[in-house]
């Protein structure tokens, strides 16, 4: 396991693992010109490929907004970000409004499962690779299961996935909140600090590891989306459902054996202290075609904290992703 190493300070995980430094400030590295002379691909003759982004509990587009355009350049492909119901700038769909036009629930796991593929699909794309945050990751094996078990109705092809400091046994709301947002107390008294509670939680100083990234600008940013009109009743129904985040034992591996074939980078950061190194040891340790990363100096937001060791060890892992299956059919 490479260890992306961007601060002097930071401990190194384990003798054994080989390390390579990153000059956060320094403009001109080899590392960062990755694929930058890439011309826009067009990999599979007229069809369309592109890098989907998911972002996780408490984010949205606005969370990639330090990685897109680079990302995009290094790989030479469209790279776009999809706002999960409930969360970004997106409109917050009412019980109501999907009861009558006789639509599944938008905050189910298995609904944004649907909806992030329809995404894929409406963007033009018909094969793409997932990049997936926290629980955005879980939605990124979930569509590819849902890819693998399809027949033909599915006209997205999934080449790779890409997954920060992803857990599939954390809750990210308390359970004794989760049974009292099922009370109409927990709905009329307790909604809306405890979910105020729970983003703030997100971009606090656990998530991160250089709490002086975090500026004011940064919070604005995660504090936006909670003036969107009917955003309480929205994080009420994600809360309900927070519970299909933590998978049992035989979920989980059930899950990761459905995906064994694709290749998958699983990247954490070695200072996360939601989802621990270690974790995400054990679930890449599962993924016989797995490559893991950990990036030194870095909570759990590599995306903000670390851009740039970020995009050094995901635009290869891609670029290699794209250029293998040309190799074979030279």
């Amino acid at each position: 396991m490479p260890l992306l190493d961007v601060s002097p300070t930071s401990p190194v995980l384990s003798e054994e693992i080989p390390t390579f430094c990153l000059d956060e400030t320094g403009e001109e590295d080899d590392v960062g010109k990755v694929g930058c002379s890439f011309p826009i691909r067009d990999v599979e003759g007229n069809n369309q490929f592109g890098i989907v982004l998911v972002h996780g509990f408490g984010g949205g587009v606005f969370s990639w907004r330090n990685v897109m355009d680079d990302l995009a350049q290094q790989v030479g492909c469209a790279v776009t970000a999809f706002d999960r119901p409930g969360w970004g700038l997106t409109s917050r769909p009412r019980q109501r409004d999907w009861e009558e036009n006789q639509l599944p629930n938008p905050y189910k796991i298995d609904s944004q499962v649907d909806l992030l593929l329809s995404f894929c699909s409406d963007m033009g794309f018909t094969s793409v690779v997932l990049v997936g945050h926290d629980d955005g990751g879980l939605l990124a094996l979930k569509a590819a299961q849902r890819v693998q078990s399809s027949t033909n109705s599915i006209n997205v092809h999934i080449k790779g996935i890409v997954l920060l400091d992803v857990s599939l046994s954390r809750e990210l709301v308390p359970a004794f909140a989760r049974i009292l947002l099922r009370t109409s107390l927990g709905k009329k008294h307790l909604v809306r600090p405890l979910l105020r509670t729970e983003i703030t939680q997100v971009v606090n100083r656990r998530a991160w590891y250089d709490a002086t990234k975090l500026t004011t600008d940064v919070l604005s940013l995660y504090k936006a989306p909670l003036c969107v009109e009917g955003w309480d009743e929205a994080l009420h129904e994600i809360g309900k459902h927070s519970s299909e985040t933590v998978l049992s034992p035989e979920n989980a591996a059930q899950l990761l054996k459905t995906v064994e074939s694709l290749p998958v980078m699983v990247i954490g950061g070695a200072e996360d202290a939601l989802v621990s190194i270690k974790s995400v040891q054990v679930m890449a340790s599962k993924l016989v075609n797995s490559r893991l990363v950990a990036i030194s100096g870095c909570g759990h937001l590599p995306h903000e904290e670390c851009p740039k060791a970020l995009l050094a060890a995901m635009s290869p892992f891609i670029n290699r992703i794209l250029v293998e299956p040309q190799q074979q059919h030279q």
